[in-house]
């Protein structure tokens, strides 16, 4: 009796602490929705208005077709997102199968220089960068902010894929070889359906990475290539915050990035929960 007291006390303990957890993690959230339907009258209220009587989408109306119109800056964040997942995912994948399956000299040294030019602070190379691509004529152009964004998600796309192709049994590719298949066709017809939901996690990362990155956005773009973050963040200059506005570009920023989350949740669980297992 006293165990199954005790078992219960810890459950409903946890259950509090979730749901600590989860107000704080949703309460910025749902202030920010609700804001995104008020005037600015009904912003600046006193006392507040929690509820607006009338919501309005006149903020979403602007910020799509206005004056204030965010979405040229929100069609570049995702042709930059997208493209900057696409290159990386093509780049990293063959490389991390290499590192994790053939026996290459010097792979483990290239493996940890790869992974510790991760380790550097993202500010600490901004000013060279921003060197190099104005010397290379890029500044405010789409390829100067992908090459940077390419840079930065390659050594972690690179790392957490061999970590993945690892967990594949040698007896597959032992086995693939016997059958006469060269290390490319093991590659495309063996290794990379087997690593499936590991990749399309980690292209999740990198695509929310990209989509969410303000720095060096902000350094390297100025109004032909800006990114929808940079133009939330020009709400919170000048005398007068339109905070009705930045919060219904808030939200704009996040939908795409809880749609791909929500829409491939079942390979983002599959490819964290593989290799939990050791062999």
């Amino acid at each position: 009796m006293a165990l199954y007291l005790k078992k219960r006390t810890k459950t409903k303990i946890a259950g509090v602490v979730l749901l600590v957890i989860t107000v704080v993690t949703v309460a910025p959230l749902l202030w920010m929705l609700l804001a995104s339907v008020k005037t600015t009258a009904q912003m600046f209220a006193n006392p507040p208005i929690i509820l607006p009587p009338e919501p309005t989408w006149e903020n979403y109306k602007a910020l799509l077709t206005g004056t204030e119109s965010r979405l040229p800056f929100l069609v570049n964040s995702l042709v930059i997102s997208l493209t900057t997942t696409v290159i990386v995912m093509v780049l990293a994948t063959p490389a991390a199968f290499g590192f994790a399956k053939m026996r290459i000299r010097g792979s483990r040294h290239l493996e940890f220089w790869i992974l510790s030019t991760r380790m550097m602070p993202p500010i600490a190379a901004l000013i060279p960068i921003f060197l190099i691509i104005r010397k290379l004529g890029l500044f405010d152009t789409k390829p100067g902010i992908i090459l940077p964004y390419i840079a930065f998600n390659l050594p972690y796309a690179v790392w957490m894929m061999t970590i993945f192709f690892r967990q594949l049994p040698s007896e597959i590719d032992e086995a693939a070889m016997l059958d006469g298949c060269t290390w490319g066709t093991t590659f495309f017809r063996i290794g990379i359906p087997l690593v499936l939901p590991s990749l399309i996690t980690v292209a999740i990362f990198v695509f929310i990475f990209s989509w969410n990155e303000l720095l060096f956005a902000l350094i390297l773009t100025g109004r032909e290539a800006k990114t929808l973050p940079v133009a939330i963040s020009e709400y919170s200059g000048g005398v007068f915050i339109r905070w009705e506005l930045m919060a219904a570009a808030s939200i704009l920023q996040i939908i795409p990035a809880v749609l791909v989350v929500v829409l491939l949740q079942r390979y983002i669980i599959s490819g964290l929960t593989m290799g939990a297992v050791e062999k």
